[in-house]
C-alpha cells in the first residue's frame, strides 16, 4: 500500500502533450521484471518506470526514473540530492498519447513480487498499456500482481482506467481479464473481459460505460459488443452445450 500511495502521487497530471521533460534515472532494464526488482532494491518508493520508446528511441529498454524534471538544471540538481548509485539524467523529448505523458508508470511495482516460479506469466502480463478511445479520452489498462499465485491467473490481474478530457482518472473495474474489442458511440463505449473457463471455450461479459466513467449495463456470457445508431448493445451471446460445443446468437438490448 505504501508504495501505491507513493506511486499515485506522481501520477496526477494534467492532459498530455508534446513536451520535453529530463528523466533523472537510477536503474534500466531490458525486461520489466528486471526493472522491477531493481526499482524495489533501491529502497525508493518514488518514480515511474518509463519506456525509452516513449521518448521516440528506436531501441526500447525499460528505467526507472525517480524523478522528472522541467529542465536540465533541475534534474541535475536532483540527480545530486537522490544520491542515486550509478544514476544518470537523460532528455525525452515525450510522445504525445503515451504512459509517459500522462505520468503513468509501465510497470506497476508490484511486478517485483511475481515469483520466479510461476509458468504462465509472460512480459506482456507485465507491462501497462494505453489507447486511445474518443476526443482526449484514453483507456489505461495497468497490469499488477494481485500478491498470491494460488488462482488459475497465478496473480495476474487487469485494472482498466478511463483517462477523462482534462485527465482526470475514473476507475472502471479493478480486474477485467483481457480487456479488449472498445466499441464507442457517442456518449458511451463497451468492451469485453474474459469471464470464465466451460470445457475448451472462453466465455465473456460485455460492459458498458458512459464517457465520465458511470456503469452502464453488464452482460454475462456475450462477446463482440456494438453500440448502436439505436441506442442499443447488441453482443454475441455464448453458450456451451453437454457437448462442449460453443454457439453464438445476436443479443440486442435497450440501454
Amino acid at each position: 500500500m505504501k508504495w501505491m500511495v507513493m506511486v499515485c502521487l506522481i501520477l496526477a497530471s494534467s492532459p498530455a502533450l508534446a513536451e520535453n521533460v529530463w528523466l533523472v534515472i537510477g536503474a534500466s532494464d531490458s525486461t520489466p521484471a528486471g526493472i522491477a526488482r531493481k526499482w524495489k532494491r533501491s529502497g525508493e518508493g518514488q518514480g515511474i518506470v518509463v519506456q525509452t520508446r516513449d521518448c521516440g528511441d528506436n531501441k526500447n529498454i525499460f528505467v526507472w526514473a525517480a524523478h522528472l524534471e522541467p529542465s536540465a538544471a533541475a534534474a541535475a540538481k536532483s540527480l545530486k540530492a537522490s544520491h542515486l548509485s550509478g544514476g544518470y539524467v537523460k532528455k525525452c523529448s515525450v510522445k504525445a498519447g503515451t504512459l509517459l505523458a500522462f505520468r503513468e508508470t509501465a510497470v506497476d511495482p508490484s511486478i517485483a513480487d511475481v515469483p520466479s516460479s510461476t509458468v504462465n506469466w509472460e512480459d506482456i502480463d507485465r507491462v501497462s498499456t494505453i489507447q486511445p478511445l474518443q476526443g482526449n479520452r484514453h483507456i489505461i489498462i495497468s497490469r499488477y500482481y494481485s500478491g498470491t499465485i494460488e488462482d488459475a491467473l497465478e496473480g495476474r490481474r487487469e485494472r482498466v482506467v478511463l483517462v477523462g478530457q482534462k485527465g482526470q482518472r475514473h476507475l472502471l473495474q479493478e480486474n477485467c481479464v483481457t480487456p479488449e474489442k472498445f466499441t464507442v458511440r457517442r456518449e458511451m463505449f463497451a468492451y469485453q473481459c474474459a469471464l470464465e473457463q466451460a470445457g475448451d471455450e472462453l466465455l465473456h461479459k460485455v460492459v458498458v460505460f458512459s464517457m465520465d466513467g458511470k456503469k452502464m449495463e453488464e452482460i454475462k456470457h456475450c462477446r463482440s459488443p456494438v453500440l448502436t445508431q439505436k441506442g442499443t448493445i447488441a453482443c454475441e451471446s455464448e453458450a456451451v452445450n453437454a457437448d462442449g460445443r460453443l454457439s453464438l446468437h445476436k443479443l440486442e438490448q435497450q440501454l
